[in-house]
Formats: C-alpha cells, structure tokens, sequence
C-alpha cells in the first residue's frame, strides 16, 4: 500500500441561492415523514490527484431540523454486465408460411401492405415462443463492486434549519479506472430480445442519513466519473497508412423473412459480383496516435473496381467501438459460437461519456428572454465530401474534442476508438425501379420525373446545381429521389486516444492488488486501501423476467399494429434491474462546473488557498 500526504489547504465555500441545482429527491421510510434531500458537486476522479466536492443536505419539513444524528458520504465503484445466448445445441424453430394468407381488414385499411395480392404471410408464433424457452437460452446478469470508501462528514445532531454545505476530498492512487457513460438502458419493446450483450458501470455518491430514532436512509447524492490519463512515452509523429475494403453491415436479423427478402430482391436486381468494389486508402499526417484537445488530419482516397455503383459522398467521423468481452467469452464457450456475428447491439442505447467539458451550454448561460431554442447533445465531429471519378479524394481535419474516451479495457467490455468512414453509392433507376418495384403506389410519384437521367455528365450536374436554391455553389444537383438507388457502405481506421500524460508510470485498476480511491472530510496523511472487488449474481428469475419475456413479436405486421395502438409502447414488464439507477441524481462534475463559473462572474465570492484556484485538482507528494 502507498502513503502519500496531501499538500492542500482546504476551505468551504457559500452557497447562493442563484446557484441551486436540480434536486434529486429521496424519501425515508419508516416512522418518520422527514423528507431528506442530497446533492454532491464534485470534481472528476483521476489518478494520483485529490479531488475537490461539497455534499449539500437539506432537511425539508422544519420539525424535522433536528431529527438527524450524523451524515457520511459513501463513493462506490459499480460495474455490471448481462449476456443472453444459446445453449450449446439449440435450434431455433424456422418461421414458415402462414396456413391463412389473407390480411387483417385493419392492416388493409391502413396501407401497411403496399403489395397485398402477392404478399407472403409467414407464421411467427413458434419462433416468438422460442426467445423465452429456457431449453434454448442461457441469460446471467451480475454486479462487480471495484471499490467502496465512505466517511462521517456531520455528526454530533446538527440543525438543519437550513440547508448545510459540507467540504470533503476524494484522493485517488496513481491507477487508471474506467470512464464512466450516460447508459440508457432500454430492451426493445416490439420484439423480443434475442442475442444480447449489455454492461454498464457507474461510480455513486450515496449520502447515509443516521436519524436519531436509529434508522438509517441512503439517499443517492449523484454520480461522477474517472478520467484516466495516458503514459509519458509518446510515438514519435509520423504519417499513418491504412488500406480498407469498404462493406455493407451484416444484418444481425437475417433469418428474418423480411430481412432475407430484401435481400434476395436487391441480389436479383443488383448482383453482387456486377458491383464495383471500393477500397479505401487513408493517410494520417501525424499517425494514429493523437491527444484528446487536437486534430486529426488526413487525407482518404477510393479506389474502385470495373462495376456498375458509382461513388458518391464519403463521411468521416470519430467512434468508438465498444466489445462486450465479457458477455463474447461467456457465449462462445457456452456452445453459441456465432454470438459476436449474430449479436444485435440496438436492444442498449449509450449516449456518450460523462463529462464536464460535453455539458449543455445554456447550463452557464443567462438565457434571453426572447430565446426559444432547445439544447441538443454535441454529436461527435463528422467531415464529409462528394466525390467524383475526377475527385476520388478528400482532405480532412477533424477536431478530437476533450470528451473523447481514451482505449479503455474494462471487466465487462473494451471500448477502442476508430475514424468510421461511411461511402454513398448509388445505382441506375433500372435497377432502383427493379428494387422498389413500379406499382399503384410510386409510379405517379410527382419527384420521379424530374429526376436528372443517370447519363447526365458532372459538368451539366453542376450548372443544373446553381438553379436549385438547395445545392451549393459547385456541387452537383443531386436528385429529390436520389434515396431510391442509393445504399451506404463502410470502413473503419483504428485509432488510439491519449488523455492527459501522466509524468509517473500509472497502473491499470485490472492489474492485481491495485489500492482503491478514499473519501476524507479533512485533509489527513493518507494509506490508500487495496481494492477487493465483489461479484453478486443477480437472481436468475430477475434476469429472466427482463430478457426472456416479452409481448412483442417480430411479426412486421402484429409489430406494427402494436405499435400503432400503444399497448406495447414504452411498456415493458417491471423487471428488477440492477443497473436501472446507475445515474440517479445529478453529474456532479457539472455541478461543480457552475460553482467555478459562479465564483469567476462574482455571484459566489471566490475562495483560494495560498494562491491556488480553489477548483483546481492537486497532485499528490509521496511521503518519504
């Protein structure tokens, strides 16, 4: 275990009422009616730092300003992962033809069914039933607790007359723990779920309320994140090449009849082997390597093969790949090999990682009187271009914002970062018109005739772009119709994401007997605990109850009809979850952040310690 002294004054600061946040409200139960309000603002964990927050409680009835005995804050680390899978040796049952191939009058009436004459009804209960047969499934769900630290910060009866601010640090060891992510964790309620892989993880502030009757109350006070920090050791900066064949995605849903039909109409009318094939060939002006806060430059170039698609945009953007090798490992060893294949990633939805420098503006903005926007979450950078027999290439620059999540491998899941590029396509209307078919509904279609004929050269698209008011100055007209014979495929470039550079080796949290972070209320010599990380299963009748049962089917038609009456719509059964509440509360890093923007525009007086900013992290001096 390591020993380390921290080199810091600390102080508290005032709380104006200009700068209350949200509350995140939690009742006690028991014999008492008090209600008891928690709140943290923190700065972000990250290694061998202390980080600075403040824990608000508020009392809200006042005959209950007394009734509190002590209060201590609790930091945990919680990880979770889930897997559903087949067994070794299950089938499932093949989805046949309906012995009944007449249409509901509803569906009729609605114009579902473009093509009702020839369309082919399939029989999806058997196949439905099957997603909740545990004959042919295997689901396990589990917690991993890395660490827990809590310390007493009131005590001794306070009065909550009024809100109390209590001052408190977080010291973490020279280890890199996960980034955390803002996980909404939704299953599909149309369909049932089949293959699936979820994780999440979260770190907690808990608030434990001791009242002076003796019962105790967690409250959760908000959630924060880690962020790691890279090697000093840098590559020396030096161009990237990476050659790529551009694909389709494999559709995960395949044996679906409506999936295999599609594609059996778009082989027919477009073979592959008469389609171009696309390569690209990208350039990195300082390599793969690059640090959150810079640039990413380069330059891609397409190359294609002898065939009937032509190129016609390319895109690129910054992603992150996510691998639930936990979940993989558990499939494939447990007799599903084709579980990555096969795995159908929509049934989560994650919407980025935690952090302060991605929060919305009009947060620490005065909003106008007359301002009617709405704020909208900060997309990832994208770049994109047309390109031309003329013009296979496209010089980029693309902004690496400092949300960027560094390669991170975590206990349930790696995530690594890639430039995705993503190439248009498109095709003669013969084979549009092959593909979509000309019937009642579209050959009177009012766009379809004014569409440019296929053979128009670029120069006569461009002059056709500078009378449309839609187009841009130099850019080709493109049609209103253009969707109809065009289809994307894509590629990916593998990069890696530098956080900070730390001056000191820091280890990784999965590496053994790592010392964990641990909560102070006052600035104290410190000996940092080992973590002990616990695994707790959930309850197999838990996890069948959210992944094996369902009202949905993958009948389009039923699907549809569900969907349209609202009796599945964003209803599902109330499943335990146990990582159903990982953001409960408010991000305490943003809370933090309109302190400091509070203090610097004097609506809070600003505090400093022997010349330091008082928001400012401090590095930790190894005790001799």
């Amino acid at each position: 275990m390591h020993k380390i002294v921290l080199t810091t004054t600390f102080l508290a600061a005032t709380v104006a009422a200009a700068l209350t946040p949200r509350r995140s409200v939690a009742e006690s139960t028991g014999s008492s009616d008090c209600k008891v309000q928690a709140w943290v603002r923190a700065e972000d964990l990250t290694p061998d730092h202390v980080s600075h927050g403040e824990l608000r409680i508020k009392v809200v009835q006042p005959h209950c300003a007394n009734s509190i005995a002590s209060v201590a804050l609790r930091l945990e680390l919680i990880e979770f992962g889930e897997v559903k899978h087949l067994r070794k040796g299950a089938v499932l049952p093949e989805i046949k033809k309906s012995d009944n191939q007449t249409l509901k009058d509803d569906i009729l009436s609605w114009g579902w069914a473009r093509n009702a004459a020839t369309e082919v009804l399939y029989d999806y209960g058997p196949y439905d039933r099957a997603m909740s047969d545990p004959a042919l499934w295997v689901v396990k769900a589990e917690e991993r607790t890395v660490w827990s630290t809590e310390a007493t910060l009131l005590d001794n009866n306070p009065s909550f007359s009024r809100p109390i601010v209590k001052p408190f640090l977080v010291a973490s060891p020279a280890v890199n723990y996960p980034p955390s992510f803002k996980n909404y964790r939704s299953i599909s309620t149309m369909e049932p779920v089949k293959r699936h892989a979820g994780s999440d993880l979260e770190y907690h502030y808990i608030a434990v309320v001791n009242f002076t009757d003796g019962r105790t109350v967690d409250l959760r006070a908000g959630y924060t994140t880690f962020v790691p920090i890279s090697p000093k050791t840098l590559p020396a900066p030096i161009p990237f090449t990476w050659n790529a064949t551009f694909s389709e995605n494999e559709h995960c849903q395949q044996d679906l009849p409506r999936n295999r039909k599609a594609s059996e109409v778009r082989e027919r009318c477009l073979p592959e082997n008469l389609r171009s094939v696309f390569v690209a060939e990208v350039t990195l002006e300082d390599g793969n390597t690059i640090q959150r806060g810079k640039s990413l430059k380069g330059r891609v170039t397409v190359h294609s093969s002898n065939g009937s698609t032509k190129m016609s945009d390319i895109s690129v953007t910054f992603t992150n790949i996510v691998t639930p090798s936990w979940a993989v490992e558990r499939a494939t060893t447990g007799g599903d090999p084709d579980f990555p294949r096969l795995l159908c990633q929509y049934s989560g939805i994650s919407s980025g990682v935690i952090s302060a420098d991605s929060s919305p503006p009009w947060v620490f903005e005065k909003k106008r009187d007359d301002d009617s926007s709405f704020w909208m979450p900060e997309r990832p950078q994208t770049r994109h271009s047309p390109l031309t027999a003329a013009k296979p290439y496209f010089d980029f620059e693309l902004p690496m914002l400092r949300a960027a999540v560094p390669n991170f491998s975590s206990y349930y899941s790696s995530i690594e970062a890639a430039l995705q590029l993503r190439l248009t396509i498109s095709y003669s209307r013969d084979v549009a018109d092959c593909i979509h078919g000309v019937d009642e509904f579209n050959k009177y279609d009012i766009f379809d005739n004014s569409e440019d004929e296929p053979t128009a050269d670029d120069i006569s698209k461009t002059e056709e772009g500078l009378w449309d008011s839609h187009t841009a100055v130099g850019e080709p007209r493109e049609s209103q119709m253009l969707w109809r014979r065009i289809f994307h495929l894509q590629t990916t470039v593998p990069l890696v994401i530098l956080g900070d550079i730390s001056e000191k080796p820091v280890e990784h949290y999965l590496s053994p007997r790592q010392p964990s972070p641990i909560i102070l209320a006052s600035p104290v010599d410190v000996v940092f605990p080992p973590a002990r990380p616990v695994i707790t299963e959930e309850p197999l009748v838990n996890t069948s109850a959210r992944l094996m049962s369902s009202d949905g089917t993958f009948d389009p038609y039923e699907s549809r009809r569900n969907f349209h009456n609202h009796t599945l719509l964003f209803a599902r059964h109330q499943a335990p979850d146990p990582a159903a509440h990982y953001n409960e509360g408010d991000y305490a890093g943003l809370l933090w952040k309109k302190k400091v923007v509070a203090e610097e525009r004097g609506i809070l007086p600003a505090v400093t310690a022997d010349g330091e900013a008082r928001d400012s992290q401090r590095h930790f001096v190894v005790a001799p």
